[in-house]
């Protein structure tokens, strides 16, 4: 028994031992791997070095050969319509945009073709719901919503508008045009218009179903109260009477409601979070260079392997051994 136990703990050691030094190899594996690849990046360092010259040139002429642009979001929540009335109409101005339609976008936001040539972009998009809860999870900037996916749901009252500029001086007048543009559409506004005056109608019908129902109570507390002032025996029906304060607490919370949508949301859209401040541009010198340079760097990097191997690789290639 005793030489059992100890060839046992012999073989424990004798199996920690080698997962050490197993562990140990795949270390210094790694580290030499590592080692490695970086005397293989100083041997190649002169084509990496000259490619990413050549990129960050490239980069430094597409930026100053192009605009800068600012950009900025907006969240509002639409009143009068659904929300896809207010996302159309926003679009065709992007669509005046795309087309350098200025003349036109400039009637629109009432402002001057200069000024609006300097808009690169006016679009709205839709709020996307998959939790079911009415909240927007997540914008559909790149448009892949699909409508035949039934765990996700469009947030009809909502709408996200994002607008890109070259100037940052036009920034004022394009939000002040845009807010104008949405108001005077014809059909948003006489929808908000109808939806005021039958708001109004529904609060003025609340009143007087509030007075009716008051003036019940109390006939009905008074009846009560004479017939016991004349010795008469009263039969008291508890629930009637405590039917009544419910309806008049739901119709009063009906007629707040009302009322607060006439104050907090008296125009076609009510901005929620208005449009961003414009701080940095969305395309500076330091993306074109860092894009490009690393870019050409790992091309250059693959080129040098490729001359390296170019007589290896035209053999295999010419005996199809690829």
């Amino acid at each position: 028994m005793e030489n059992q136990k100890h060839n046992e703990e012999i073989d424990l050691l004798d199996l920690f031992n080698r997962m050490g030094k197993s562990i140990q190899k795949g270390i210094n594996w790694g580290i030499n791997l590592i080692y490695q690849f970086f005397l293989l990046l100083i041997r190649k360092s002169l084509w990496i070095l000259t490619f990413t010259c050549i990129g960050v040139s490239i980069g430094l002429l597409l930026f100053f050969n192009t605009n800068r642009f600012y950009t900025s979001n907006m969240v509002a929540k639409c009143n009068s319509t659904e929300n896809n009335i207010v996302v159309d109409a926003i679009n065709q101005l992007n669509d005046l945009c795309i087309n350098n339609n200025f003349e036109m976008l400039a009637r629109y936001l009432e402002t001057s073709p200069r000024q609006a040539a300097q808009i690169k972009l006016i679009k709205a998009y839709y709020g996307i719901d998959i939790n079911r809860d009415s909240i927007a999870d997540y914008i559909d900037y790149l448009e892949t919503y699909n409508a035949k996916d039934t765990s996700q749901r469009i947030v009809r009252n909502m709408v996200f508008v994002k607008v890109e500029v070259f100037n940052e001086d036009v920034f004022s007048d394009l939000r002040d045009g845009l807010q104008k543009y949405i108001w005077k559409n014809p059909y948003i506004a006489k929808n908000n218009e109808v939806r005021k005056e039958q708001t109004a109608i529904m609060i003025s019908s609340m009143d007087r179903e509030l007075k009716n129902l008051d003036s019940l109570q109390k006939s009905y507390r008074n009846n009560l109260m004479q017939k016991s002032g004349n010795g008469q025996m009263v039969l008291l029906n508890e629930k009637e009477i405590k039917l009544i304060y419910p309806d008049i607490i739901k119709l009063v919370s009906q007629k707040q409601k009302l009322e607060k949508s006439l104050i907090v949301d008296p125009d076609p859209l009510t901005i929620i979070q208005d449009f961003t401040p414009l701080s940095k541009a969305v395309n500076p010198w330091t993306k074109y260079v860092k894009s490009w340079g690393l870019s050409f760097a790992l091309l250059g990097f693959i080129l040098s392997l490729l001359w390296q191997y170019k007589r290896t690789i035209i053999t295999l290639i010419g005996q199809k051994q690829y």
